[in-house]
């Protein structure tokens, strides 16, 4: 096994392809049939034969599947919906999937206890004539079989357009079950823009105002967000695992990118681009005691004397302690890095904020606690539980890590950016102070036209972020370098392994993978250099899956690196030390596996 995270992605990723050996069942759309429904009808007719699981349901591309009814899968049930991977002719659009212009239910546009895999299909979450619904793709289980089984959404080169209040009050993917898996790879989530609420317009989210689900993982890849309210939501008594956010674009976003992740577990955000995130801001009346019986003014707003505000990224960090549920975690297991990232606010938005007629009336009437101001990428609360050290000056949790030498904040400068700034300026305006609700989306009608390409285009100009990710690769999305993207995917396991690196050890150079064999034995082997300067590998074997530690020593007892601690599968290992922050001299790596400790010593020479 590699690192658990790596593993896992490429486990998830398999168990899909079991899907692969199916009998496909091409669907004609309303463009070629002129009637609606035909994808209820094909998938109901496989649900009655008891083939459903058997079957692959294809597309046309450049036609559109118009809902007559919700799609329904019991449990044991798993979909699959696919189209051709599309070009750049309006010949080759993605389908789309959309609701009748009729009068019935929409609530569910997929009701599932089952798993989904889609691939290619542009899922709409308006009807056939452009009125926004209240609706989404949602993943559930039961009381009677809650914590049996897990509920998997693959998603692979899907756009996910024009959702506003998902399914009861959740996300364009709402989430009722225990253990959720969600894939989301090569995605675009398009103008999830609810023109009433600021907070709704979700990408993946739990429903409002429940408990006790839960995210096992969720992983965005190569995806871009445009227009919405957050990409990840979790709220109540209810928490993600793995979370997971590499080369994604984000641009506009209302409120925190990843809500409630106070209470993240692992999480890793990188190589990413966010332009615009929490445009909602803070104000000094959210930071400072200003009632009646407050001791701070404004004053003490600008002078830094007030509460810090929490992130835009991640919306605070709180400790396990503190937690209003139980969890099978310390604060030392959690995991978080956030590296190889854009966080920045456009000129147009920072100039709205003081010079909107509202804000201006504000000023104007000396209500400047009501502006609104721009967060910070994470807050100094979370900062000093990730930065806290000991007496020593030892670093406490090295586990949870921001890289910031590879934080960026200048524009990146989009080609075309999705950003209707007339209606945009007006929602916000709205949602400041005015009450005002207004469609904000970006050019709409490119959704209801089924134009492709879609008129925007998330390249941008700035030269500096086309090397700035990890293997000098461009940042954000790489399906707008499509060039790129391909040498990327080359080496994708290996930028994996560094960030798991960073999740593991604080530290990317060092790291554990598995190479093949199954072991008889406990083995410590002697490492390779030796002397070695600065890095070394270590090979490793345990014969059972087994809670591990390899940890590194100076000749006083005293430790002075933690190469890898938590469980592992039976495996042969390899693990890389970087030794550049120890001195030269003689020092012993140590495996302790369950009961058994094995020493060997190596020496550093610089």
């Amino acid at each position: 096994m590699k690192q658990s995270l790596l593993f896992f992605t490429v486990f998830i990723f398999l168990s899909f392809s079991i899907y692969a050996q199916k009998d496909t069942i091409d669907v004609d759309g309303f463009y070629t049939t002129q009637q609606y429904g035909t994808l209820n009808d094909a998938i109901e007719a496989a649900r009655a034969e008891g083939t459903i699981n058997d079957k692959v349901f294809k597309l046309a591309p450049y036609d559109v599947y118009v809902l007559s009814r919700s799609i329904f899968m019991s449990f044991g049930e798993n979909l699959e919906i696919v189209a051709p991977k599309p070009g750049n002719t309006l010949e080759s659009a993605p389908p789309q999937i959309v609701w009748t212009e009729e009068d019935i239910d929409k609530t569910y546009l997929i009701q599932t206890y089952g798993d989904v895999t889609m691939k290619n299909i542009w899922i709409r979450f308006d009807d056939f004539s452009g009125i926004q619904r209240q609706t989404g793709i949602v993943f559930e289980d039961s009381a009677a079989v809650q914590g049996d089984d897990v509920e998997k959404g693959y998603f692979e080169g899907c756009i996910f357009d024009y959702s506003q209040i998902g399914s009861e009050a959740g996300g364009s993917i709402t989430v009722k079950a225990d253990h959720f898996v969600g894939i989301f790879k090569d995605c675009y989530f398009r103008n999830l823009s609810d023109y009433h609420f600021q907070y709704y317009g979700r990408a993946v989210s739990f429903p409002y105002q429940s408990s006790g689900f839960h995210y096992d993982s969720l992983l965005f890849e190569n995806c871009t967000f445009s227009n919405l309210s957050r990409i990840v939501m979790q709220e109540g008594n209810e928490y993600g695992d793995n979370i997971h956010i590499n080369h994604c674009t984000l641009i506009n976003s209302i409120e925190w990118v990843y809500q409630s992740a106070g209470w993240l577990r692992n999480t890793s955000i990188t190589n990413s681009i966010f332009v615009n995130p929490y445009m909602m801001g803070y104000r000094a009346l959210d930071v400072c005691d200003m009632g009646e019986d407050g001791t701070q003014d404004y004053d003490d707003f600008e002078d830094g004397l007030c509460d810090p505000p929490g992130g835009g990224l991640i919306n605070g960090l709180t400790e396990v302690d503190s937690f209003e549920f139980a969890v099978d975690f310390t604060d030392f297991d959690r995991k978080l890095f956030v590296g190889n990232n854009v966080y920045m606010y456009q000129d147009w938005y920072l100039n709205y904020t003081t010079e909107c007629d509202w804000c201006a009336e504000q000023i104007r009437t000396r209500h400047p606690e009501e502006i609104r101001h721009p967060a910070p990428m994470i807050g100094d609360n979370a900062l000093a539980i990730i930065d806290s050290t000991d007496g020593d000056g030892n670093k406490v949790f090295n586990k949870m890590n921001v890289d910031w030498s590879t934080i960026y904040t200048d524009d990146p400068d989009f080609i075309v950016a999705p950003t209707n700034e007339d209606t945009l300026k007006m929602f916000l305006e709205g949602k400041w102070g005015t009450g005002l609700d207004i469609d904000w989306a970006y050019q709409p009608n490119a959704t209801f036209a089924q134009t492709w390409p879609l008129p925007e285009n998330l390249a941008y100009n700035n030269a500096a972020y086309k090397t700035a990710a990890m293997g000098q690769f461009p940042l954000g999305d790489l399906n707008w370098y499509p060039d790129e993207k391909e040498l990327w995917e080359a080496q994708r396991d290996e930028e994996w392994v560094t960030i798991n690196n960073w999740l593991n050890s604080g530290d990317p150079n060092v790291g554990v993978k598995e190479v093949v064999g199954t072991p008889s034995e406990y083995s410590l082997s002697q490492n390779y250099p030796n002397p070695f300067n600065p890095t070394t590998q270590i090979n490793y074997s345990i014969p059972e899956a087994v809670q591990v530690s390899l940890k590194v020593f100076n000749t006083l007892g005293q430790e002075v690196a933690v190469i890898h601690q938590g469980f592992q599968q039976a495996g042969n290992y390899v693990a890389t030390y970087n030794g550049a922050g120890l001195s030269s001299g003689v020092y012993i790596y140590r495996l302790q596996a369950g009961d058994i400790a094995i020493s060997k010593e190596f020496v550093l020479i610089k």
